[in-house]
């Protein structure tokens, strides 16, 4: 006879079925570790420009200023071998400039008196005939200019002709007046002193040391870009390079950069070494003026904790009948990935791990986790014990939540370096002027304080001396 199962033990049986259905599942992974990165991200080099100008017209009026009156004496008419000639030579209008790349051309124009003529003896009887005459000479100059690695300028002056303005034309017993040797008699006796004129002006007027100094120190003093964030520019710099002098349109011009490393922190005024001696000049023919300036942005944990937190926890999610509970997540770094620590209630009780590589979105200036997956101790047991969850939309729906806003940051970025870095005074006669035109996110640091992605500034930095070439 076949005993039937007592209505009570039928019941067990259905509320253990129910129950074993219903039941939720215990998670047991392991938790990846927690490492941070110490190392620090490698900061590109830019290249500040310098540009300083001087007037040649101050030069010129120096030159003139200088080179006055009678500059050529010759009385007596036995020197030279017995020339027969006196000349006096005078400046007459002023001494124009010209400049052809570090080459200064100019003419010195003069008036002159010469007395000529013979004297001879003949059977005992010394004949002579001297005649007064008056002319007008240009003589011509060209000096070149050097710039040298120890910030000095050397000039070198030498003579290039001469041409007569009016000519003496007057015959003395048949005889013309030797105009040649006058003219280089002249010329000759006047280059040392227009060399020393022109070369006293030219170095007065572009003693770059004393402006390169004063930079070289006040670049390397933090640059306050915001008092009440504490924000500052620090710049490191190393090398100077420069290009030849030119000249255009009556102005010459230095091209110059010195090589930096640019970035901001936050805080308390940078502590920065001494700049130590300037360095001597690297001549270069171009001169690059693009500058990259290296900014961060810290995103602390307890501000992408909080973000999580306030999107997640309470979520909901369910997958037939099942469904879990997000109660807290916590994130944290691991080699190098973000690691969001998961606790669920519900059909899933425990907690799992997720883990992505922070990243930039242009497209909408977010950082965000790629390659946002299930850690892997988590995806082997959810495989083996809950695929519903490996399978179903819940990564995603955590995923759209590992998104934190920079565009804010990046606006202040771009908006506090170009109000601080115009028109900022360095020095007396120093100026910083510099411009940014575009931001972009290149590495993103994890540290044991939170996320720094570092943003590039790219634009243009310049030092004017506004002192330069001014009269001394």
């Amino acid at each position: 006879m076949f005993n039937y199962p007592s209505v009570s033990y039928r019941l067990s049986m259905i509320i253990l079925v129910i129950f074993t259905v219903t039941s939720c599942k215990t998670v047991n992974v392991e938790k990846p570790a927690e490492t941070y990165q110490y190392e620090k991200a490698e900061l590109q080099p830019s290249l500040i420009g310098f540009s300083a100008e001087a007037k040649l017209s101050d030069i010129q009026k120096e030159l003139n200023r200088e080179f006055t009156g009678l500059v050529y004496e010759d009385n007596s008419l036995d020197d030279n071998g017995g020339d027969n000639v006196m000349i006096k030579a005078w400046k007459q209008g002023d001494i124009k400039l010209a400049m052809n790349d570090n080459i200064i051309i100019y003419k010195v124009p003069l008036k002159l008196w010469i007395k000529a003529g013979f004297k001879t003896k003949q059977l005992g009887i010394t004949l002579s005939d001297y005649r007064e005459v008056n002319g007008a000479l240009a003589l011509m100059f060209r000096t070149t200019i050097t710039l040298n690695p120890d910030w000095t300028v050397s000039t070198k002056t030498e003579a290039s002709g001469y041409e007569w303005i009016t000519e003496p034309v007057v015959k003395v017993a048949g005889l013309n007046i030797p105009v040649k040797f006058v003219a280089d008699l002249v010329l000759q006796s006047n280059l040392k002193t227009i060399s020393n004129t022109i070369d006293e002006s030219v170095k007065s007027y572009l003693d770059l040391r004393p402006y390169a100094l004063q930079a070289w120190k006040s670049l390397n003093e933090p640059v306050s870009l915001n008092d009440e964030y504490k924000w500052w520019l620090r710049i490191k710099t190393s090398d100077f390079y420069a290009s030849p002098l030119t000249s255009k349109n009556g102005i010459i011009r230095l091209q110059s950069s010195v090589k930096s490393v640019i970035e901001t922190m936050v805080g308390q005024k940078p502590v920065t070494p001494s700049p130590g001696p300037l360095p001597k000049l690297q001549i270069s023919p171009e001169m690059a003026d693009q500058v990259v300036v290296n900014a961060s942005v810290d995103i602390p944990f307890g501000e992408i904790n909080s973000q999580a937190a306030k999107y997640l926890n309470g979520q909901t999610f369910t997958q037939g009948k099942r469904s879990v509970k997000v109660e807290n997540v916590t994130i944290y770094g691991s080699n190098g990935k973000l690691v969001a620590e998961t606790r669920l209630s519900g059909s899933l009780e425990g907690t799992i791990y997720f883990s992505g590589i922070p990243a930039f979105n242009p497209q909408d200036s977010t950082l965000y986790l790629k390659d946002f997956d299930f850690d892997l101790s988590t995806k082997n047991f959810l495989i083996k014990s809950a695929a519903w969850i490996y399978q179903g939309g819940f990564r995603n729906m955590i995923a759209k939540q590992m998104v934190w806003p920079l565009a804010a940051d990046i606006r202040m970025i771009h908006q506090e370096l170009n109000s601080s870095l115009k028109a900022y005074r360095l020095a007396d006669g120093v100026t910083l002027n510099g411009q940014v035109t575009r931001l972009s996110v290149g590495d993103i640091m994890i540290s044991s304080e939170g996320v720094k992605p570092f943003i590039s500034a790219e634009g243009k930095i310049r030092v004017v001396f506004s002192g330069f070439g001014a009269a001394k």
